[in-house]
């Protein structure tokens, strides 16, 4: 499966990303990263293997307006579901792709099964199968300066405790 960890710190967001892609008892290392730059944007996926579709098509219009969230919450949604709709990604409630996006200094969470669009408290959040180890690891380092250091080794301990997570890490900032 996949850990994707983000982090942001002062100005500067980091995101980082495994290349796992498991099934029941095999893991391979995907070609392309699942992370990646995009205009304005960091976006990441983890679940289903939709990523590289987006990657190659989804291209979101830049916030022009200085409510980022107002941007995310209508404009951004609204061209993701049509994606969606026209490159046949499953937006079922048994759809499991998910995103992480940054723009602007925020970062939000989403889910193509209720096409949910999240933004939490914390600088940092991370998704997939070894978020939980990526979480361990954030906590622990959140006095540290180092962002980008932070989401390498969030991913890293992924890699290392989950099987369905492996290497090499990809990092994108903005």
């Amino acid at each position: 499966m996949t850990c994707i960890a983000v982090v942001k710190h002062e100005d500067k967001i980091y995101m980082a990303g495994d290349r796992g892609a498991s099934d029941d008892g095999t893991i391979l290392a995907l070609e392309a990263p699942k992370v990646w730059k995009i205009g304005p944007y960091l976006i990441g996926y983890a679940g289903a293997m939709d990523g590289e579709r987006i990657r190659y098509n989804f291209k979101p219009s830049a916030p022009t307006i200085k409510d980022t969230d107002r941007h995310m919450q209508t404009k951004f949604v609204k061209e993701l579901k049509e994606f969606y709709n026209e490159f046949w990604v499953d937006t079922s409630k048994d759809g499991d792709l998910g995103l992480l996006i940054a723009v602007r200094g925020n970062i939000y969470e989403h889910s193509s099964a209720d096409m949910s669009l999240s933004k939490y408290t914390l600088p940092y959040l991370a998704l997939g199968s070894g978020a939980e180890y990526a979480y361990g690891v954030l906590y622990a380092t959140d006095k540290q300066k180092n962002a980008r250091n932070r989401v390498i080794q969030a991913v890293n301990a992924a890699i290392k405790f989950n099987p369905s997570c492996m290497g090499p890490v990809d990092i994108v900032s903005i």
